[in-house]
């Protein structure tokens, strides 16, 4: 079971730290963690963290000077003024347990990041069941080739020539609905890109997920602006009742939407048409699927309703090459080439895998390599994923990733290997599906590594004889 977001408002927030300066994150490595201590230490705090193991998170920490510490101990809290948390530490991890023991005040990653960007006179949230870190990314680069110089709180790592805490006035943030942390945010622009059922352990069902977004619709008010996905009709439906300026998008319908779109191994070329029917000149993607043509589209009009020039718009998506485990080129194994992927949920499977297609221009095997994550979603769809596993003519499943679970419904990798039928097994450890690969794999072929768990733990084994 996982932890559940506080409920203090920026303005108890602003109380509670008022000179006080010492804090203390809980699974600071995190992305988005991260980057909210980076954003901290420059803001005049203190800071130090812990988390389970090394990564590119922790190693920006320590290149900023900020203390991190690997596993985790009671004792280390004790000096803190206060002490935030991300949702996905267990609920019986130490350092919460003692500060909760202690008195300290306590803060979810979703409260502090509210009262962190709450200064910005433009807050733009990005919502959606599926690309949130991508669109997060695109409109980052176009505000950073701008010179707007926003302050970015992204699901995903961004290009090293984006500063994730700018001096500007805009912050962009990706907008997560788990638990419903994005209704704390106050966006000045709302982005709902898709509306699908996930995070089955916390909504019910389609409609609980739908009430969800239809109050995150509600928050810029009447001075505010809700971009939504025209061509998602349950989107559509959740800001039906918002008081804000409503605008959609969409590849072929919407207030922004594409003309003469053409794909050239699965790269997108469009037309942008803005919504008084004018046009900006073909705009060429370097991300593949039509997918990402959507996700550019919303892009495009977030930057445009906040007044970004075109010649800004275009730089930013021509120079933009994805945020990071979203189809991010690994390297080549036994003349193969090795993409990265956070596809989790069956769309996400369906709509990279069909983009992995697209890149093979008809030459090659497409294998993918899957890792669940966590037992409720593997068990809510099941079938769902294994139809859109079936888009790959290998697949090999690894262990499902827990995550805050404990399997309590018979699934496993090897029931998901059996379900997709005779092109999918389990081989087991990470050792083994690497082996698998460096087997079968053979020169035009594409893998694709997919899973938002530790399955890219995956590329250490592949590649570590290099």
């Amino acid at each position: 079971m996982a932890l559940p977001n506080t409920d203090h408002t920026v303005t108890e927030i602003a109380d509670t730290l008022r000179e006080k300066k010492n804090l203390w994150f809980i699974g600071i490595g995190g992305v988005h963690m991260a980057t909210m201590a980076l954003f901290a230490s420059k803001n005049g705090y203190t800071v130090s963290g812990s988390d389970r193991t090394a990564g590119e998170g922790t190693a920006r920490l320590a290149a900023a000077g900020i203390p991190v510490y690997f596993g985790h101990d009671a004792a280390r809290v004790v000096d803190a003024d206060a002490v935030i948390y991300t949702l996905a530490i267990s609920p019986d991890n130490p350092e919460y347990t003692a500060a909760k023991r202690l008195g300290l005040p306590v803060f979810s990653r979703a409260d502090f990041l509210a009262f962190l960007m709450h200064g910005h006179p433009t807050r733009i949230g990005v919502s959606g069941s599926h690309g949130k870190s991508t669109v997060t990314a695109m409109i980052a680069e176009i505000f950073s080739v701008a010179g707007r110089a926003p302050t970015v709180f992204c699901g995903a790592p961004l290009r090293q020539a984006i500063a994730p805490t700018g001096k500007g006035n805009e912050v962009i943030f990706e907008a997560c609905e788990y638990e419903d942390s994005f209704l704390r945010f106050s966006p000045t622009l709302a982005v709902i890109l898709n509306v699908e059922h996930d995070h089955v352990d916390y909504f019910s069902s389609l409609d609980a997920i739908k009430a969800s977004f239809s109050r995150y619709a509600a928050l810029p008010g009447k001075t505010g602006t809700v971009l939504c996905n025209a061509e998602d009709a349950v989107a559509l439906s959740c800001v039906q009742n918002s008081k804000a300026r409503v605008c959609t998008f969409g590849i072929e319908m919407g207030d922004y939407h594409a003309s003469a779109l053409s794909f050239d191994e699965g790269l997108g070329r469009f037309t942008p048409v803005l919504p008084d029917g004018s046009v900006f000149s073909e705009i060429a993607l370097r991300v593949v699927g039509r997918h990402n043509v959507s996700n550019a589209l919303a892009a495009i009009a977030v930057s445009h309703l906040c007044g970004v020039s075109e010649r800004a718009i275009r730089a930013g998506l021509s120079a933009f090459r994805g945020a990071g485990r979203r189809m991010e080129y690994r390297g080549m194994l036994r003349g193969a080439r090795v993409f990265d992927d956070y596809a989790h949920h069956p769309a996400e499977i369906a709509a990279t895998l069909c983009a992995a297609r697209e890149m093979l221009g008809g030459k090659g095997r497409l294998f993918t390599v899957f890792q669940s994550h966590t037992y409720s979603r593997t068990a809510a769809f099941f079938g769902e994923i294994c139809d859109a596993l079936r888009r790959a003519d290998r697949v090999l499943v690894a262990e499902i990733y827990a995550a805050r679970e404990t399997d309590r419904l018979s699934m496993s990798a090897a029931a998901l290997a059996a379900g997709v039928g005779e092109r999918a097994s389990a081989p087991g450890e990470l050792s083994a599906i690497a082996a698998t690969l460096a087997r079968e794999l053979e020169a035009g072929d594409l893998c694709v590594v997919m899973g938002a768990g530790d399955i890219d733990r995956l590329f250490g084994e592949i590649f570590k004889s290099r």
